[in-house]
């Protein structure tokens, strides 16, 4: 009874459960490895590292106190510092949970071992538990999967990278969570920092050595002592030929390598077992197989004349000389060679038959294990074609391998896949119909000894032979024994022996005369003794042979070295692309990379099985999608030239035309190029279509699902090259400071801007028609899935490019859009902007920005507050046709001229280009840039208030109350002025600082309501029945929440059918369709800020003073701006003042909004009356002060945006109107 036959045996128990957590520990690993945010990778000195400053390593420990306060006292420091680890705090503890996994499983394994020494298990021994089948495979695996850890964390893991997560983790936790922090830390710590590493010490043993005890060595002194003379795995049947020992004991050598650096004395100076395992295991190979794909070349572990490994690098040096190598890289070139040859043999067509496998599966498995083990020794060494420099002495000339072209190893592999393949259906199919042939096979035996028994009786009608009862007898005793046999016998052996028995039995009586005379008779007895033959083929036939071709079909060992032959894979799929039906065979038989990692976790029916599984599973299937990317790729190369002939060769057919042009519009040669390209579409993409599905591991591949994400994903990354490359925009910001810009730079920079979004939509079109065009001859819906892709490319780069706002960054692996099927190729989006053309200045421009912050970043520059004009009544932004100088020169004195540089037309273009759901980025995009920037005003408004709070106080409490009132200790029109004039002295600095913000919101808002603008209109013209019934919802809902807050108790909460809430999926929908109110948005939560509304009085009463309303924008205008200078002096917009003061004020209790209103009234009151004005229009001075009329405009523009009546009950509505500079818009 083996360890683990017995079901109550607790020592089996309990180490089989300790190798499964191993086995699963490193998936964790592998998993995180592929995921570990770019932040900790990056190195301290690079630019992109953001996070540099506060992304610590180890060092931190040592001055924990002093980081911090750094950190809490450096300006801004402390909240990048926050956001670094909102962001990245959750992997850090993921992360860090591995590591102390790992600690755990390592400290389970010494437990366990000291338990198996003192006796804890009963009548269980370390001894013993070595001289069981079982118990030896165990308690090595136990000490080499701890070892894998930590070979696969250093390679996979740098040791800066372990630093930084570790402390993160440490940072964001407490103390008493991190129960094993000393012990993770020296887990983890980088071995490039050790003073070993000077002394020639690998980086392996300093690893090892951190936890390696005086019982884990004896322990593995006596299992190398094992391993180094048996065979643990039992594959003596895969593998029987002398000449493949190491291919057989492939899965113990990597055993062996990891177990003897916890025991380092072997590889030191133990020559004689070094030798023993170097003869035994690495004779022909100097490059193995860990574990996953993961190799290591001995020449640079062992050979290494540096490390201090003398029996290791005696034993080696000892069969891998020169010579040696150069003989085997020319065995495996012949070896390849022969394989291929002899497969091409059995695999064609028609050759390879059942009755072939039966007659010869000896010769089909040795044909299988040529084939592999040339395989697995060029894979594995063909990495490297020079001869290791430690392998070469003086008298070396030819320092060059001959190793077979990667051509000859991937069809190789190809072929062998395939037979393998056709071999494994084959036996499967005669396994499950095994008892049927064999019962076949016996019934004519049996059948047909009674047909002879009855023939020699002399009484058949036809017979002409005389009676013999003894050939009558001894017919009827084979008959008999022929039906004694059982197909469950219970050994093979006897039972053929019997059935020998009996063939050698019909070939004597052959020789009696009777029979020999007779021709019919020994036909009938040749057909007879064929299906005694056929019995004991049919025995043969057993589940080990399947298991044995399982054996010698693993592939694991190139899962990490076959990502190199991609190229060669997709330059042989583009040649002949029927080459993809073998492909499935090959996928199959890198499915064995499986088998490894959940062997042990499916014997103890642990719950990581699924886990395991779909990783490893997806991680095929990724592979599998990697390979067939070609057919998309080759695919949108095809039409690229479709759309070339589309677009520009042929010409559009009139719908009735004279039959003499027939032939000029028919184009005979350009449509037979059409479908010639066309049939090549369809070639590319029947191979895939005409494989079956799959199951690799828990996964099943279908590959017409396969063909369609591959041609999104190669969609997508047009799409996003088209973007990235052309959406590079000039910048106003290129001219120098002293340089005045003038209105024909805007012009110009209206045309590029306009220009680079008309080429992408030619570009981005072209695309469009030919996914539409090829759609039918590949079967999918070419319109939904660029619909589908567009919108999840341009969402996932508003999500990218809106991280800058947020303190929570979206990382790849947390977005909703980014997808591990059809990746969004953020290297492309992310990645350094390619030159401009069109860009002749040195300056640099902004590679900060994705192409959706590059397109609004324009749009915001050719609406400028600096340098544009904004009217309301046209929803445009203007600049000036003439400037003074001009006018000056032509002694002309008219009022200036406007001519527009933005409008609704502008949008639409940039819908043109970047479709619906990119205007609706762009408002998103803004919308997070109101959110950050009135933030930001606010923190910066209680800090900047916070000296003068108490000036504040007594003008909103004292000075300013009642505000139907004049000012406080204001008797007279020059008081009055005088006390107005001090007020904007004392407050002037403050209203500056708050003006620059509230511009920014209001050029922002105007923005995102002519974006509104132009997706209401789409919606209108695209989707009216959509539209409609947009607004109608919206309307009835709001009906229903005014109703429910009205009377909660007898009105509900409108919900939908599912009873959830659907106000935030309409809110989606009307803002996609332009339907939503941007000025009424509510952004943030405030807290209360104490003399806003005296600071925004005196914002308006420093622009009143500086402008000036035009009639034909309707708005107030800074009139100075005739030349666009970007000076130190606030550049004042009318309108996008009040949109910005409006949008301020609606973050807060409406009270503030009456309050500001009220201070405009009494300023207006209060002026008049020191003119000696009644409250009659009538009466008004017939020259009112242009700060008056500024300041009826500022009333009269903030009630139309906030839709608010007049403010009466502070100001008659008459002198408001008498005041206006235009007419009222009530």
């Amino acid at each position: 009874m083996t360890l683990l036959g017995e079901r109550e045996n607790l020592c089996g128990k309990s180490l089989l459960q300790l190798v499964s957590s191993g086995s699963a520990i490193i998936a964790e690993l592998l998993r995180i490895s592929s995921a570990v945010p770019r932040v900790f990778l990056y190195d301290v000195r690079n630019e992109k590292n953001m996070y540099a400053q506060v992304c610590f390593d180890f060092s931190y420990l040592k001055e924990a106190e002093e980081y911090e306060n750094r950190v809490n006292s450096t300006s801004g420091l402390l909240e990048l510092d926050t956001e670094f680890l909102e962001t990245n705090s959750e992997f850090a503890k993921r992360a860090y949970n591995l590591f102390e996994s790992m600690i755990k499983y390592w400290r389970d394994v010494d437990v366990f071992l000291e338990r198996l020494d003192k006796g804890y298990f009963i009548h269980h021994s370390i001894e013993n538990v070595l001289e069981d089948t079982d118990g030896k495979q165990l308690i090595s695996e136990a000490l080499y999967l701890y070892g894998v850890m930590l070979v696969l964390m250093e390679a996979k893991l740098p040791g800066i990278v372990r630093e930084r997560l570790v402390i993160a983790s440490y940072r964001t936790e407490s103390s008493s969570q991190l129960e094993y922090i000393d012990q993770v830390c020296k887990l983890v710590r980088r071995t490039e920092s050790s003073k070993k590493r000077e002394k020639g010490i690998a980086p392996l043993e300093i690893m090892f050595s951190r936890f390696c005890t005086e019982r884990i060595q004896i322990v593995a002194k006596s299992i190398l002592a094992r391993l180094s003379t048996d065979d643990i795995y039992l594959t003596n049947a895969a593998f029987p030929a002398p000449e493949m020992t190491t291919i057989r004991l492939a899965s113990q050598a990597a055993l062996i390598f990891i177990i003897l650096y916890l025991y380092p004395t072997t590889l030191k100076s133990e020559d004689a077992l070094m030798r023993q395992i170097i003869d035994r295991h690495f004779c022909d190979n100097w490059i193995i197989h860990i574990y996953m794909g993961h190799t290591v070349n001995l020449a640079q572990e062992w050979a290494d004349p540096h490390r201090p490994y003398r029996a290791a690098r005696l034993a080696i040096a000892n069969v891998l000389t020169p010579h040696q190598i150069q003989k085997h890289s020319e065995q495996n070139t012949t070896a390849i060679h022969q394989a291929i040859k002899q497969l091409d043999h059995f695999l064609t067509e028609g050759q390879l038959t059942e009755q072939l496998l039966l007659d010869h599966m000896r010769a089909l498995l040795d044909c299988c294990r040529h084939a592999n083990a040339a395989l697995r020794w060029r894979l594995l060494h063909g990495e490297q074609s020079d001869i290791p420099e430690f392998f070469l002495n003086k008298s070396t000339k030819n320092k060059q391998m001959h190793l077979a072209s990667g051509i000859d190893a991937i069809s190789l592999l190809l072929k062998t896949s395939q037979l393998e393949y056709k071999l494994k259906d084959m036996l499967q199919k005669l396994l499950d119909t095994k008892s049927e042939k064999w019962s076949f096979c016996k019934s004519q035996v049996i059948e047909r000894m009674h047909e002879l028994s009855d023939y020699f009786t002399g009484e058949k009608a036809l017979a002409r032979v005389r009676r013999d009862d003894n050939l009558m007898k001894w017919f009827t005793q084979l008959a008999n024994e022929t039906e004694s046999l059982s197909e469950n016998e219970g050994h093979a052996t006897v039972m053929g022996r019997k059935i020998h028995i009996l063939i050698d039995a019909l070939q004597e009586v052959e020789q009696f005369e009777q029979v020999d005379t007779n021709l019919q008779m020994k036909s009938f007895l040749a057909d007879t003794r064929e299906f005694l033959s056929q019995m004991v083929r049919i025995t043969n036939v057993q589940q080990s042979v399947m298991t044995i071709l399982e054996t010698i079909s693993d592939l694991s060992y190139a899962w990490a070295i076959l990502p190199n032959f991609l190229h060669l894979l997709h330059d042989r799929i583009r040649a002949e692309p029927a080459t993809t039906v073998l492909l499935r065979a090959t996928f199959l038989k890198l499915a064995s990379i499986l088998d490894l990692p959940l062997v042990r976790i499916s014997q103890c029916d642990s719950p990581d099985a699924v886990s395991v599984a779909e990783y490893y599973s997806s991680q095929l299937v990724l592979f599998v999608r990697k390979v067939l990317d070609v057919i998309p790729i080759s695919v949108f190369r095809v039409l690229e030239n479709i759309v070339e002939i589309q677009t520009h060769k042929l010409a559009q057919l009139p719908v009735k035309f004279e039959t003499i042009y027939l032939k000029q519009y028919a184009q005979l040669q350009e449509r037979y190029a059409l479908a010639k390209l066309t049939n090549q579409v369809s070639v590319f993409t029947e191979g895939v279509l005409a494989m079956e599905k799959t199951l690799l591991g828990v996964v099943r591949v279908e590959p017409r699902r396969i063909l369609h994400d591959g041609l999104r994903k190669e969609l997508l990354r047009q799409l996003a090259i088209a973007m990235h490359t052309t959406l590079i925009f000039p910048s106003l910001d290129e001219h120098d400071d002293s340089v005045c810009i003038e209105k024909k730079i805007l012009v110009q920079y209206q045309h590029r801007v306009l220009t680079i979004l008309d080429t992408l939509a030619a570009r981005v079109g072209g695309y469009r028609r030919s996914v539409e065009y090829v759609q039918d001859y590949i079967d999918m819906a070419g319109l939904k899935m660029w619909q589908e892709e567009t919108g999840r490319l341009i969402n996932y780069v508003v999500e990218q490019e809106a991280n800058k706002f947020l303190r929570r960054k979206i990382f790849d692996e947390h977005s909703s859009f980014q997808s591990a099927v059809i990746p969004i190729p953020s290297t492309i989006i992310l990645g350094p902007i390619p030159s401009n053309p069109n860009n002749k200045t040195k300056k640099k421009q902004n590679h900060n920005l994705t192409f959706m912050g590059r397109t609004l970043q324009a749009l915001s520059e050719l609406t400028s507050p600096q340098r544009t004009i904004y009217s309301p009544n046209d929803c445009a932004w203007f600049c000036y046709e003439l400037s003074t100088d001009d006018q000056k020169k032509k002694k002309q004195s008219p009022p200036p001229l406007f001519q527009k540089l933005c409008g609704l037309e502008t949008l639409i273009t940039v819908e043109r280009s970047l479709g619906v759901v990119g205007l609706a980025g762009l408002d998103r995009l803004l919308a997070f840039q109101i959110v950050h920037t009135l933030s930001a005003t606010c923190r910066e408004f209680k800090v900047q208030a916070k000296p003068i709070a108490a000036f504040l106080e007594h003008l909103q409490c004292q000075a300013l109350d009642p505000e139907w009132l004049p000012p406080a200790s204001s008797t007279s029109s020059s008081e009055t002025a005088k006390f107005y004039a001090a007020v904007t002295k004392k407050l002037e600095p403050l209203a500056h600082r708050l003006g620059s913000s509230l511009l920014a919101v209001g050029h922002a808002q105007l923005l995102r309501k002519s974006i509104t603008h132009a997706l209401c209109l789409r919606s209108r013209l695209d989707a009216s029945h959509l539209n409609s019934t947009l607004q109608a919802l919206d309307a009835s809902l709001l009906t229903d929440l005014m109703a429910h807050y009205q009377d909660p108790q007898h009105k509900p909460y409108p919900l939908d059918d599912d009873k959830k809430n659907i106000l935030p999926e309409l809110s989606k929908l009307l803002d996609a369709s332009g339907l939503s109110e941007p000025f009424q948005t509510i952004y943030i939560a405030t807290e209360p800020l104490s003399g806003l509304s005296v600071v925004l009085l005196v914002l308006f009463l420093l622009a009143a003073a500086k402008l000036d309303f035009t009639p034909s924008l309707a708005t107030l205008v800074m009139m100075n701006k005739n030349k666009y200078n970007r000076s130190k002096q606030l550049p004042l917009d009318g309108f996008v003042l009040v949109v910005g003061v409006h949008t301020m004020l609606k973050q807060f209790h409406p009270a503030y909004t009456r309050q500001l209103l009220a201070y405009l009234s009494q300023f207006i009151s209060s002026s008049l009356s020191g003119l000696g004005t009644v409250s009659s229009s009538k009466q008004l001075p017939t020259e009112i002060p242009r700060e008056l009329s500024n300041m009826a405009w500022f009333i009269d523009s903030f009630c139309r945006v906030a839709q608010l009546p007049p403010p009466t009950h502070f100001l008659p509505l008459d002198i408001l109107r008498a005041l206006l500079p235009s007419s009222p818009s009530y």
